[in-house]
């Protein structure tokens, strides 16, 4: 079944293992919420997907609050690569293109480049994209982006909300 852009109102905190930037709390846990009987499990594995998407996305607006400048796309990589659908709200939460490479293998061409490096075959840096081929960027969709900056909020104020109950937790 196809779930909606803000998955019927669940929001998801993925803190499974605490959560480093852009919050720095190793007590920070996940969260379900907003799940009723009526929510599936694919509107909680879309949730998932949106969640990891507004954590970026914190952490890309924390950096532009320090002024840091950032590329005008994101290149993903992974497993999740194979999901046309994650691709789509990586795009649509953030409002930057997604890239990933094409036919994977990511971390075996960086260890190789790094490598030629280091003994000094390669000088520059920016040869490795002479290494790299892309596939054609997912571009956001304006169409949820006022969904998706509503529920972004909404994520930011369920962690401020829970962050005491968070610490005081893990004391126990």
């Amino acid at each position: 079944a196809k779930i909606p852009a803000g998955s019927d109102g669940l929001v998801i905190l993925p803190y499974f293992m605490g959560e480093r930037a852009p919050i720095w709390n190793v007590n920070a846990r996940a969260n379900i919420y907003g799940l009723t009987l009526y929510h599936t499990k694919a509107h909680i594995f879309n949730a998932l997907m949106e969640a990891v998407s507004y954590a970026l996305r914190h952490c890309i607006s924390s950096g532009a609050e320090t002024g840091m400048k950032l590329d005008g796309e994101l290149l993903m990589v992974g497993g999740a690569t194979k999901s046309p659908l994650w691709k789509s709200i990586l795009a649509d939460v953030t409002q930057y293109p997604v890239k990933c490479v094409v036919g994977g293998g990511e971390a075996a061409y960086g260890d190789a480049f790094l490598a030629a490096v280091g003994v000094g075959a390669i000088k520059d840096f920016e040869k490795i994209k002479d290494w790299l081929s892309f596939e054609d960027p997912v571009v956001p969709s304006t169409g949820n982006k006022e969904l998706y900056d509503k529920y972004f909020e909404k994520y930011l104020e369920i962690y401020e909300a829970l962050k005491g109950t968070m610490n005081d937790f893990a004391k126990i």
